[in-house]
């Protein structure tokens, strides 16, 4: 007598949600974005391509929700590492950014214009939410003496660790520092120049 083959629970709809954005990423991640289809997503997940529709009505759509996800607990994670006494607030901040990797490579992940506009979305929230002006050391007049430099200097951070999980530098350790006084010298000397002058 054969015994009959148990047959495979149904995901619950939050499950399968979940069960998408997750391939979806590693599908992003290891293709670009712009290289992946609805149809990969299904063919992956051993689904059809209906299913994935039930579910996001684009893979755009799934990038949002992905970065809004890492949005909601992300903001807190890093800003633990900010606000210390001492002068090292850009590299506490790099080296927490750095432990998001594949956050990192999911917003290299792509480089058309949809991709790009939801990157640089990703990235403003993040910086309002992480209330950098209150950086120590840096005085807010500072830090706001030119509107790009916020952004400017989340971009840098993020990059430099993005290069640092894909191709580590020689000298990790050395990094740390010429990272915080790059920066800290590069945003004092934004503050001191005088546009009218």
């Amino acid at each position: 007598m054969t015994t009959p083959t148990p047959r495979r629970r149904r995901l619950q709809a939050q499950d399968r949600r979940t069960q998408i954005l997750d391939q979806a990423a590693a599908l992003f991640i290891e293709r670009g974005f712009e290289g992946v289809s609805m149809a990969d997503i299904a063919l992956a997940l051993h689904t059809s391509r209906p299913t994935i529709y039930t579910y996001f009505p684009s893979t755009e759509a799934i990038l949002a929700e992905l970065l809004d996800r890492r949005l909601e607990h992300l903001p807190e994670r890093l800003a633990q590492h900010l606000h210390t006494e001492d002068l090292t607030a850009f590299s506490e901040l790099f080296q927490a950014i750095l432990q998001e990797s594949e956050l990192l490579k999911l917003l290299h992940s792509g480089g058309g214009p949809q991709f790009r506009s939801r990157r640089a979305e990703f990235l403003s929230a993040l910086q309002s939410r992480l209330n950098l002006e209150q950086l120590p050391g840096l005085k807010g007049e500072t830090l706001n003496a030119h509107p790009l430099l916020l952004p400017l200097l989340l971009d840098l951070i993020t990059q430099v660790a993005y290069r640092q999980v894909t191709d580590p530098a020689p000298d990790p350790d050395g990094l740390l520092p010429l990272l915080n006084t790059f920066i800290r010298g590069g945003v004092h000397a934004v503050a001191a120049h005088d546009p009218h002058s």
